[in-house]
């Protein structure tokens, strides 16, 4: 009579475990292909223009020049005259708290799938066209939020308003 020692409690129960890690990465692969394929199928069955509006609401991008000419367009349009024009990252809140083990330093990370630019500006006109202005860039194309916004008095009817607008793009 002999005993022979059962191997799978040694380098065998690794493997076997690995190869099931494996296993399931390839599952999780395969719902991934499945699912991108049914994304492409379905962005296929959009229409050219409707793409084109998409793209127009939530560009990769950002254009600052351009989205100061569409401003000016809007402005000239409703009355008001547009000046000073300033850039500056958005004070927005980070979505994510991160902490690197290794050196112990704490950082602040963005998990959020668009990114945002505050546009400053101030314009003069009369508060109506002002007003025309405001519901322009409110049922724009183009997704901004006002932000900031002041006023100063004026004994003749036109007034001069400092704005910010916050700017979004997809990263």
């Amino acid at each position: 009579m002999g005993y022979i020692h059962p191997t799978i409690t040694g380098s065998i129960a690794e493997t076997n475990t690995e190869i099931q890690s494996y296993d399931s990465a390839l599952k999780a692969a395969a719902r991934f292909e499945a699912k991108q394929a049914e994304l492409a199928a379905a962005r296929a069955a959009l229409p050219p223009d409707g793409i084109a509006r998409l793209e127009g609401f939530l560009p990769d991008g950002v254009d600052n020049v351009q989205l100061i000419f569409d401003l000016d367009a809007l402005a000239s349009r409703t009355g008001v005259k547009l000046s000073e024009f300033t850039t500056s990252e958005s004070n927005k809140p980070a979505t994510g708290f991160a902490v690197d083990q290794a050196s112990e330093n704490s950082a602040y990370e963005s998990s959020s799938p668009y990114d945002s630019l505050d546009l400053s500006m101030s314009a003069t006109g009369s508060y109506a066209a002002f007003r025309a202005f405001l519901t322009g860039a409110e049922t724009s194309l183009r997704p901004l939020d006002l932000v900031e916004l002041s006023l100063n008095d004026s004994s003749t009817g036109v007034y001069t308003y400092d704005m910010t607008f916050r700017l979004y793009w997809l990263r």
